[in-house]
């Protein structure tokens, strides 16, 4: 007598089993790399004066920072961060700020300067959809390979350009405070933002770049350097002194090739 097996419960389990194995449900979930988590180092601070915090305590010279932190810098202190794509951060003094985010694959970053003065000097990161912003009270300001000062209070926004161009938006652009308006500021140039919009572009002048870069110097740092570019000075100021330079050089080549002046004395009175 043939004894006959029937197969159809064990291929409807094997079904089962495959669909589960096969279905969404079952895969690993992986947290999002674009969105910085608030213990993710983002950088580390590279120099110090006076007293500078990190989420309210004392911070120290290669301290880590990471994605979140407030950032703050009392009546005579300043701060050095390193980010981890090579940008930085000078903060100057009475200034708070929070890293929000910082993403060196993406080339994404995004800092919130709530008071005080900040210069950013970006590297350029070639990569699609790349930019660093920095959002103040008043504005939001993007760059890519730009290096910018930002004097920020409750009032206004100063916004100083020392190398490249920034995209400055009138309003943070976010939630219930859409953007205004836009304006490219280049190099040399500044503005000033405020609850009515931006200024006019205006020229920097010389003493006034000069003071802005003093106020995020650390003592005895080595060049007030632009990233990436070992130069101690931006390039339109290197612009202004080669053109100051040559026009004393070419005073100079003039003046030797030119004739010499009659400069015989006048005779001698003799002595009464």
């Amino acid at each position: 007598m043939k004894i006959k097996v029937s197969f159809q419960p064990l291929q409807r389990s094997i079904a089962v089993l495959l669909c589960f194995l096969l279905s969404p449900l079952s895969a690993p979930t992986f947290a999002d790399d674009n969105n910085s988590s608030f213990d993710e180092p983002v950088g580390k601070i590279t120099g110090l004066v006076s007293i500078a915090t990190r989420n309210r305590t004392n911070s120290n010279i290669r301290d880590v920072v990471r994605a979140k932190d407030n950032l703050s810098t009392n009546t005579s202190g300043r701060m050095r961060i390193e980010l981890h794509d090579g940008s930085i951060l000078s903060v100057g003094s009475e200034s708070e700020l929070k890293i929000v985010k910082h993403n060196p694959a993406t080339g994404e970053t995004r800092v919130e300067l709530t008071d005080g003065r900040l210069r950013s000097r970006v590297v350029k990161v070639r990569k699609s959809g790349s930019n660093f912003e920095v959002t103040t009270p008043h504005a939001t300001i993007t760059a890519i390979g730009t290096d910018f000062f930002l004097d920020t209070s409750r009032s206004r926004t100063h916004v100083i350009v020392y190398s490249g161009v920034v995209v400055v938006t009138a309003g943070r652009g976010t939630g219930n405070s859409p953007a205004r308006f836009a304006l490219d500021v280049a190099a040399g140039q500044n503005v000033w933002v405020d609850a009515n919009g931006i200024s006019r572009l205006q020229l920097t002048p010389d003493d006034v770049e000069q003071e802005t870069i003093a106020e995020t110097v650390i003592p005895n740092e080595v060049g007030s350097f632009i990233a990436g570019n070992a130069s101690t000075v931006t390039k339109h100021s290197h612009l202004r002194r080669n053109a100051l330079v040559g026009a004393i050089v070419g005073g100079a080549i003039v003046g030797a090739l030119a004739p010499p002046a009659n400069t015989t004395s006048p005779p001698t009175i003799p002595p009464q």
